[in-house]
């Protein structure tokens, strides 16, 4: 008799959080959350994950999110590591962006299919004994006081219902959450068009880098190295190409080799046409209900920061539900998840605009500046350093956020914290809550409930020291999202004044 597969467990029927949408970013968050003891359900409309690649590059500040959620090594086992970009125009390579140069723990991207990454985090939230429920869609919300009903069809097409504290919509850029919510998109509509593939094919660029190609036309190509010989490509369609014409690989090959882009496709695993919109919602909060991800911000795919900035909205809003469900208040904690975040978004969509439109020129002489300018302007060091760190989001901090205090030198309140030979990541994987590094080592400690000593080496201390300015002892905490919460001379009543912070 064939063996029978093991029954899942039933899930909590009152889950303090229910997370719609398992794309990469509903994944992370429900990850995050199980972690941390939260009772999470997970509902996906799709009778199972989708075999489209979709979002192919996890950028340097992803990978330390992904470390401490315990996914890394998984993930850098199905990658493909890119170390920079390079830039070509009229067939000549007019820059190289170096991603070594950035002051990161990993400092380079990788390049893998969604397929993988939701495969790694679905196989990580199934050790934390949650597992999506498919075919089940969202149908109305209820939001209340004290939670929110969710009305779900289920997989035999019968209604059911879901009480949970909070709900959160990753459901993309179609959010039936965003939809029920009664928010919109807000931005520029004008849209942009794009033909991508997944292609096998035959080239001869570097696979350690990302290829961006401005043709002398007024469309960009794109070229990421996937694992194998595969490669992703993109080819920018000028404004006025017949909607309905049929997506083709002769098409795309013919796109491709307008734009420079010198691959000989000889397969195609996924071929699509993409029109994109630059918007935002205005608000990522509306009482208990949450947006995050496609379904808060869509942008174009230039510089492929899409699922990387989802990802982050995940990992600043889980550990923040998983207090404020321990705590049953929902107050000043849960309104910073917008304060924080919805700046970034904004920055996202005016950097991906911006990148956009260098690619799009139509002026020749707009186009010759704009050559020449990157050519000689990326051979400085410092122009190339703090380009690669603007891509790959390690230049994301929180100033001025609402639940950060104190100051610092050259780190402060807000900042991630990268100590180079004390992983952060690894501590914050292993400790559910808030890390606390007290200087001088060997202080008295009086760390509340809730707050670990990370034990930081001699090197990271000194430099910690001197970055904080605490040359006369003080901590620094940092928020179980790898930021900085406080940075104070006094370990007692600067940790007590700022848990109180977070309770606000």
């Amino acid at each position: 008799m064939p063996e029978q597969p093991a029954a899942l467990p039933t899930p909590a029927p009152t889950p303090d959080v229910l997370v719609v949408g398992a794309g990469p970013v509903g994944l992370a968050l429900a990850v995050d959350l199980a972690r941390r003891g939260v009772a999470v359900r997970v509902v996906d409309t799709l009778a199972a994950p989708t075999t489209e690649s979709r979002a192919i590059v996890v950028h340097s500040r992803t990978l330390d999110h992904l470390q401490a959620l315990g996914v890394l090594d998984a993930v850098l086992e199905r990658a493909v590591v890119s170390r920079g970009m390079e830039l070509y125009a009229d067939g000549r390579r007019l820059a190289h962006v170096g991603f070594d140069g950035i002051d990161a723990v990993h400092p380079y991207s990788v390049s893998l299919l969604q397929t993988d990454t939701e495969a790694v985090l679905t196989a990580r939230l199934a050790e934390l004994g949650v597992h999506v429920e498919r075919s089940t869609t969202l149908t109305a919300l209820d939001a209340r006081d004290d939670g929110v009903v969710a009305t779900v069809t289920a997989p035999d097409g019968t209604g059911a219902t879901i009480e949970a504290a909070f709900v959160v919509g990753t459901d993309g850029a179609r959010s039936t959450v965003r939809h029920l919510l009664g928010l919109r998109l807000e931005g520029s509509f004008a849209g942009e068009d794009f033909l991508l593939g997944d292609v096998d094919g035959d080239h001869d660029y570097d696979p350690s880098c990302f290829h961006t190609f401005f043709s002398p036309g007024e469309a960009t190509g794109l070229l990421f190295p996937l694992p194998g010989d595969r490669a992703r490509v993109f080819a920018q369609l000028p404004p006025g190409v017949d909607p309905e014409r049929p997506v083709t690989v002769e098409w795309l090959q013919e796109a491709l080799d307008e734009r420079g882009v010198r691959l000989r496709v000889r397969e195609a695993h996924w071929l699509t046409r993409l029109r994109l919109k630059h918007g935002q919602v205005p608000r990522y909060r509306v009482g208990r209900v949450f947006l995050a991800g496609d379904a808060a911000h869509i942008h174009s795919p230039a510089g492929g920061l899409g699922m990387n900035t989802g990802i982050h909205d995940a990992v600043n809003l889980g550990w923040k539900l998983a207090l404020a469900v321990a705590s049953g208040r929902a107050g000043a904690l849960l309104d910073s998840y917008e304060a924080e975040r919805h700046p970034v978004g904004a920055d996202v969509i005016a950097l991906s605009t911006r990148l956009t439109r260098l690619g799009t020129l139509r002026n020749p002489v707009a186009q010759r500046v704009r050559n020449l300018v990157l050519h000689l302007g990326l051979e400085s060091t410092s122009l190339d350093e703090r380009l690669a760190a603007r891509v790959e989001q390690q230049r994301v901090r929180y100033a001025g956020s609402p639940v950060v205090a104190g100051h610092g030198r050259t780190v402060h309140p807000g900042d991630f914290l990268r100590l180079p030979r004390t992983q952060v990541a690894d501590a914050l994987a292993r400790t559910p809550g808030h890390l606390a590094v007290v200087l001088p080592r060997g202080w008295p400690r009086h760390l509340a409930e809730g707050v670990t000593e990370l034990v930081v080496t001699e090197e990271d201390e000194d430099a910690l020291t001197e970055a904080t300015g605490l040359t006369h002892g003080g901590i620094a905490v940092v928020r179980p999202d790898g930021y900085v919460g406080l940075v104070g001379d006094d370990p007692k009543t600067g940790v007590a004044q700022y848990l109180a912070l977070l309770d606000g």
